[in-house]
């Protein structure tokens, strides 16, 4: 087993740590008495996790690290991130956490939904596809990482709305991008076509 895969499964592993965090800090707050601690660990291991998302992928790329594995792990361990990110901080009431407008972990929710059924589809059919990560994309990962640091260090409602508005928006554009490529993809192997019918 290669080290980056190594380093993506250590992020799995980090994911219900994160959580686990979190709620911890809630029931203290729930109990009158804050323990800023948790919310320290979680920040800390919160920042650990994306940190080791580019370092798997620098192993990968420049140490000739890429396995089946880790490629197959990677894009869900980054995935599993955010949404348990997303959902411990937005739909779930914390006491001492401002949480995150209730359409952007829906936004993003959605977007991952529609992209995994569509290359779901796509598999189904058996067209040949090659996926190119769009700079829309990374650039709304980007903002809803800076949205979920800015929950967790407790900055102004106006700072974490705008960073969910650029990260909702970019998230939005990429999913337009990769529905239409994909819908083009479709239509050039002729599964869009309408299937006549033989006369009895």
């Amino acid at each position: 087993m290669t080290w980056a895969t190594r380093i993506t499964i250590l992020r799995l592993v980090l994911v219900p740590v994160f959580v686990s965090l979190i709620i911890t800090y809630d029931e203290t707050t729930n109990q009158g008495h804050p323990e800023e601690f948790w919310r320290y660990m979680a920040i800390a291991v919160f920042l650990v996790a994306s940190i080791s998302d580019a370092l798997d992928g620098y192993l990968a790329r420049h140490w000739n690290q890429r396995s089946a594995l880790g490629a197959l792990l990677d894009p869900i361990a980054d995935k599993l991130l955010l949404l348990a990110s997303l959902v411990t901080l937005g739909l779930i009431p914390l006491d001492n956490l401002r949480p995150f407008p209730i359409w952007f972990p829906a936004i993003i929710i959605t977007r991952d939904a529609l992209l995994l059924g569509g290359y779901a589809v796509l598999r189904h059919f058996q067209v040949p596809i090659e996926i190119h990560p769009h700079w829309t994309g990374k650039a709304s990962t980007l903002f809803t990482l800076l949205a979920i640091m800015a929950v967790l260090f407790k900055l102004g409602v106006w700072t974490i709305f705008i960073l969910c508005t650029l990260g909702a928006g970019f998230a939005l554009y990429c999913t337009a991008l990769y529905v239409r490529e994909g819908l083009q993809l479709l239509s050039q192997s002729g599964h869009t076509a309408a299937q006549s019918t033989a006369k009895k």
